[in-house]
């Protein structure tokens, strides 16, 4: 895959701010230079640790909007938030709760895809792309898990007349959110940490969009013991997978968050 790397040179005004962002440059390579008054790419084929990251960096920082890299045009991505998420991501993390009722509606397809576009960003090591979501996005798919497990193991999972998914634990949920990777032997820690990253920034944006959520790891396990579960979800055999994200409508929306306090030292 070729960078094409490309520069508005109209835009451009030559502050080589992507040059001293891009992580291929820090770690000593030749990746983005200056010449003739504005940066170009040495190598688009370079992806390494002193070549392109795939991170998009220079793109982020430029403040004209003057490059764009992969097809990927300044005006393609988002803007920087307001001043106003200092206040509110605060508080959304307080107000955050575990939902255990959920209504029956499903969350509307165009949501489901906003919500994983913005987990895509992630941060992963190195910028890996080795991790990958599965969504359950409608109560049709819910029940065709739960028909495959009663296939595979002679029993249910749940009780078919109340539609309750609670064997799962994640009660009756419509929806599920899955990240899997594969781990190998070197930076295994930092997989298990992209996938605990995804998890947890998928909850959150998903309770700023008025969803509720509970993240099970016991339906994890309970789910990726069955090939015949896992290859409906496209997980492949060789991922892992330690969490499960439920979502959907909350019964009942709270109305305020709460207070806790955790033992902390600060270090002067």
């Amino acid at each position: 895959m070729k960078a094409n790397f490309q520069v508005d040179v109209k835009k451009c005004i030559g502050c080589g701010m992507c040059l001293n962002v891009c992580p291929g440059n820090m770690m000593g390579g030749d990746v983005l230079k200056m010449q003739d008054g504005h940066p170009i790419m040495v190598d688009e084929n370079n992806y390494s640790w002193r070549g392109c990251w795939r991170c998009q960096h220079c793109l982020a920082v430029c403040p004209k909007g003057a490059i764009s890299i992969f097809d990927i045009n300044p005006e393609d991505v988002s803007s920087k938030p307001s001043n106003n998420i200092k206040e509110d991501l605060p508080k959304l993390m307080k107000f955050r709760r575990s939902c255990r009722a959920y209504k029956k509606d499903d969350v509307p397809e165009e949501i489901i895809d906003e919500l994983i576009s913005a987990v895509s960003a992630v941060p992963t090591g190195g910028n890996n792309y080795g991790l990958e979501f599965t969504v359950v996005s409608s109560r049709k798919a819910m029940g065709e898990i739960y028909r495959l497990y009663k296939e595979e193991n002679g029993l249910s999972l749940f009780d078919e007349n109340q539609d309750d998914y609670s064997e799962l634990r994640i009660y009756d949920a419509p929806h599920l959110f899955i990240a899997h990777k594969e781990l190998g032997d070197r930076f295994k820690d930092g997989g298990i940490s992209e996938i605990n990253f995804a998890t947890a920034y998928f909850k959150l944006v998903a309770n700023a969009y008025g969803l509720g959520t509970i993240i099970s790891t016991y339906s994890a396990e309970l789910l990726t013991k069955s090939k015949a579960i896992r290859d409906y979800l496209h997980i492949p055999e060789n991922h892992r997978v330690f969490n499960v994200v439920g979502f959907g409508y909350p019964q009942y929306p709270y109305q305020r968050g709460v207070k806790k306090n955790k033992k902390t030292y600060k270090i002067k």
